[in-house]
């Protein structure tokens, strides 16, 4: 039978985490004994939390604080029974592990326990209740951030604790703008693990922003991007999830940016044509038919028509290639239902002709005033061939545009 849990634990537990940290702080320098006593101590608080987070302790635990959180007023201190008082505690323990750690590597059961308390505190489906760390969220935010910049060792559990956070609406208010506008670069090389977590936390920074994405930090996130694609060069999961991040910014924040998805663009676009037809990733695939459906959709009013003018080339290869498929394909897979990809290609393929039959862009000629020329006239000069070939290919086999599973 689970052992229930009582206010006389809780306080045991906030006993051995507290331990004087304030008064070890002051003789530290003087006596270094005392010190890893209380470092000890809190270490024996931190574990004998986790057994109250372990297996079906969990949920009694669960239920214990977030019933005495829930019932906290807006602005009233949290107190020792609550899940602010505790993910305070476990930060002040964190920090002093830190400060301590000068010559090795701060214990990572910290890290690892501040990350639990914080997924436990947000799982409303074992509680039913919701927010339950708003007292101490911008605090929180704080900590995190500041360990994220200076300690590696905690990057990993860390950067999940920022991404749990995120999740939710009302703490993303009480993040500050450094989160976005501040950062170091890695001082040292990073596995590919910790580079794809990192990946992840930028990934749920840009796709829960705290509002709307300043004026002041745009040109910032744009410079990040040209300096990350700067440095990609192969496929893989990391540069997957770098053009999802990509997408997910122009879709939140792309009709704020002008002319300036263009930056990106120029930055993106060797990737993106590079791998387009040489993945074999389905799932980068359609990231890239996604970036180019955004940016496609951004080009009105922008009086660069480049982007457009390289997709003619892909969106007929894309076609040729299509065609081929379904003529070589057996007699009993005829069905006339385009596969999810296909219908993602076929929607591109539209987005991408309604454009270039709408605008008129500058024509590719060396003369000091270029002249302006409808971009049909321009595809007819140089690209007609294979669109004309490729839209007569879909005319010839309309089971391609029949319908999407």
């Amino acid at each position: 039978m689970a052992l229930k849990l009582t206010s006389r634990d809780i306080q045991e537990i906030v006993s051995k985490l507290s331990s004087d940290k304030d008064k070890a702080r002051e003789v530290i320098k003087k006596i270094d004994f005392y010190w890893r006593v209380c470092s000890v101590s809190w270490r024996e608080g931190v574990k004998l939390l986790n057994t109250w987070l372990e297996t079906d302790r969990s949920i009694g635990f669960t239920r214990y604080l977030s019933d005495k959180t829930s019932v906290l007023k807006p602005k009233e201190v949290p107190h020792s029974e609550t899940w602010p008082f505790l993910v305070k505690i476990l930060m002040q323990c964190a920090s002093s592990e830190i400060s301590s750690s000068k010559k090795r590597l701060p214990k990572s059961i910290f890290a690892k326990t501040l990350r639990i308390i914080v997924k436990r505190a947000q799982d409303d489906g074992c509680s039913g209740k919701k927010n339950l760390l708003l007292h101490v969220a911008k605090s929180l935010f704080n900590h995190v951030w500041d360990v994220l910049k200076d300690v590696p060792s905690f990057q990993s559990e860390y950067g999940v604790i920022l991404r749990y956070l995120l999740e939710v609406t009302y703490y993303r208010f009480h993040m500050r703008k450094r989160v976005y506008s501040s950062g170091k670069k890695p001082k040292h090389r990073k596995f590919w693990s910790e580079v794809f977590r990192f990946t992840l936390t930028l990934h749920s920074l840009i796709e829960n922003p705290p509002g709307d994405i300043p004026d002041d930090l745009r040109d910032n996130i744009i410079s990040g991007f040209v300096g990350i694609f700067s440095h990609v060069r192969d496929e893989g999961k990391i540069s997957r999830k770098l053009v999802e991040c990509i997408n997910t910014y122009l879709l939140k924040d792309g009709p704020n940016l002008g002319g300036k998805s263009l930056e990106i663009h120029q930055a993106v676009n060797h990737f993106v044509f590079r791998y387009w037809f040489a993945t074999h990733d389905r799932s980068l695939k359609d990231s890239l038919i996604c970036y180019a459906k955004l940016q496609v959709s951004l080009t009105r009013g922008v009086d660069d028509g480049s982007i457009l003018l390289e997709l003619v080339d892909v969106m007929s290869k894309e076609l040729d290639q299509m065609s081929t498929s379904s003529t070589n394909s057996p007699e009993g897979e005829k069905c006339g239902i385009m596969t999810s990809s296909q219908f993602k290609v076929a929607e591109l393929v539209a987005l991408v002709f309604c454009r270039v039959c709408a605008n008129t862009y500058k024509s590719p000629v060396t003369e000091k005033c270029a002249r302006r020329e409808h971009v049909v006239v321009l595809i007819k000069e140089s690209r007609g061939g294979q669109m004309a070939m490729a839209c007569c290919t879909c005319l010839s086999h309309p089971q391609l545009f029949y319908s999407h599973p």
